[in-house]
């Protein structure tokens, strides 16, 4: 069971599913009842929204894995789960199993809500997964680019949601914008992180004859575009809390300080003195808890309501 969980990322597919209940918990339901705005979405609903994605995200890193065996023999030989603990069959049959479950969810989901065609998000965002694996993951720049759309669509999933069902009343709240800047913070972090695991495995990918940023433009120029992306980082939160300073909101300010532009600066830092894959590694590490500290902000932000 072990090598099953480390296969499809439990950690990462437990991160989405927090994601979807702090949205709803700590962002929809209180200003939706402060407007006075009912949500469209029942608890049924947003249970459903969250399974699909959770599902397909899961099948993504199943077919992520059976793509990359080769790669992975020679970055991380040790940790390989497809063709050493689980066979490749079992592993494709589990590929197919999640997806097949996650997009059947996503369209009965679709259909409860009155618009079957929404549908085709899902589909996307599983075709997107599968084509990143197969190929967009060793081109120059869109393997990165596709993650990290994908994981700003998994934030601004709830909001197009709403808006489908009432479209004049949800714009006008004022979550909206919160939400749309948690989608920047979320594509921005997760293209970051993408560009430093290729740093992680550019061992691996050189041998698959590969194409990512590392490979192409060197690891100095691919540190120094990463410190670029850091610094629009920190200089977008740096802006929100000169407007939140303006307000004295002394709680969003500081915690986003510490939450996001302490271990922001902390990657910034291990990416300079990184030299070996263990290296890049913590700095990936550090990324998801630059990530968790964003998606954590959503509680704070609650408290800002009262």
């Amino acid at each position: 069971m072990s090598s099953y969980l480390r296969l499809v990322r439990w950690p990462n597919l437990l991160m989405m599913g927090l994601i979807f209940l702090l949205v709803k918990t700590q962002l929809v339901d209180p200003i939706s009842a402060l407007a006075g705005v009912e949500s469209c979405l029942t608890t049924l609903h947003w249970v459903l929204m969250a399974l699909a994605t959770v599902l397909i995200a899961a099948s993504g890193n199943v077919v992520n894995d059976i793509f990359d065996q080769s790669i992975d023999f020679q970055n991380r030989p040790q940790t390989v789960v497809v063709g050493n603990v689980i066979p490749e069959a079992t592993a494709w049959n589990l590929y197919y199993a999640l997806g097949s479950i996650g997009l059947a969810i996503g369209m009965f989901l679709c259909w409860q809500l009155g618009n079957i065609s929404n549908s085709l998000i899902f589909m996307l965002c599983a075709g997107g997964l599968y084509f990143y694996s197969y190929s967009y993951k060793r081109q120059f720049l869109i393997g990165n680019l596709v993650v990290a759309f994908l994981a700003a669509v998994m934030l601004a999933l709830p909001l197009y949601m709403e808006m489908m069902c009432a479209p004049g009343e949800w714009m006008q709240l004022p979550w909206a914008p919160m939400l749309v800047a948690l989608g920047f913070f979320s594509f921005l972090t997760t293209l970051i992180r993408e560009m430093i695991k290729d740093m992680e495995d550019l061992k691996g990918d050189q041998f698959a004859g590969s194409s990512t940023i590392p490979i192409t433009i060197g690891i100095r120029n691919s540190k120094i575009l990463v410190l670029l992306l850091l610094g629009v980082l920190i200089g977008a939160i740096g802006s929100l809390q000169l407007a939140w300073l303006s307000e004295k909101d002394w709680l969003m300010t500081s915690y986003f300080f510490i939450a996001t532009q302490i271990p922001a600066v902390i990657v910034g830092y291990q990416v300079i003195r990184s030299q070996k894959p263990a290296d890049f590694h913590f700095a990936s590490t550090v990324t998801k808890v630059l990530m968790l500290g964003g998606i954590l902000s959503l509680v704070v932000f609650r408290f800002t309501l009262q």
